[in-house]
């Protein structure tokens, strides 16, 4: 177990670090260019006073990258390693980090955000706060169950061929994350943004999240095959 999390963290840290850079350079910009569109969209009269910081520059960036990293402490030691532990029999030889990294995504961001997508600063929800904490981790859950069937209708039908396995498996996801979607609340988004601002920076922390899972994935995977190659082999002996 102590090396499954050991693989874990140090992927994560790999991933988190990578993810905190990205967002130093491209989502606070893209945050701080926000809060200046929605500032100037409401046009209240202080508009055209000039707001002094509350930390420097380096030190948000500092933030960042440290926020990154933990984040990625977090899902590296959960994600790869207490359910890369459970699961590993499981898992194919070939890919099977990046089949974590995939389901972590999912589970994480890309099902919640079916309903509850990124909203940059300016955009406002008719849902409250507090439903919509409970709302996302309800989504959340709906994802982790939603691979967790697919893995499971996978490995029932892989007798009879990888390609109807995988249709199925598929089928099952998309049905119980339909499911959630059609049943879960919709909340309705007003904005002073303009749309194509909006798209850009869902877009952004979208690549984000797939850049953090993906190099945590492949990290992971690095640390796996390094670890099976470094491993002693057994020399067979005349007895054999």
């Amino acid at each position: 177990m102590y090396d499954y999390l050991q693989r874990g963290a140090l992927a994560g840290a790999v991933g988190g670090g990578s993810y905190g850079l990205y967002m130093a350079l491209v989502g606070n910009p893209l945050v701080e260019h926000a809060e200046a569109l929605a500032h100037a969209g409401h046009a209240h009269e202080h508009a055209h006073e000039a707001a002094e910081p509350l930390v420097s520059e380096g030190l948000m960036q500092a933030i960042s990258v440290g926020s990154g990293v933990a984040l990625g402490l977090l899902f590296g030691v959960v994600v790869f390693g207490v359910v890369a532990f459970l699961v590993e029999p499981a898992l194919p030889d070939r890919g099977g980090s990046y089949l974590l990294g995939l389901a972590g995504f999912l589970t994480v961001s890309g099902v919640p955000w079916l309903v509850l997508p990124p909203a940059a600063p300016g955009v406002e929800t008719s849902l409250a706060i507090v439903p919509s904490r409970y709302l996302y981790a309800g989504l959340m859950a709906t994802g982790a169950i939603a691979c967790l069937a697919a893995g499971v209708t996978f490995h029932r039908l892989s007798g009879r061929g990888n390609a109807l396995a995988g249709i199925a498996g598929l089928a099952v996801f998309a049905t119980i994350v339909g499911a959630a979607v059609i049943v879960a609340p919709s909340p309705i988004y007003e904005s002073v943004l303009p749309a194509s601002f909006e798209a850009l920076y869902i877009g952004a922390i979208t690549v984000g999240q797939l850049g953090l899972w993906g190099i945590t994935a492949a990290a992971h995977a690095r640390l796996k095959s390094g670890q099976s190659s470094s491993a002693p082999r057994v020399q067979p002996t005349a007895a054999d």
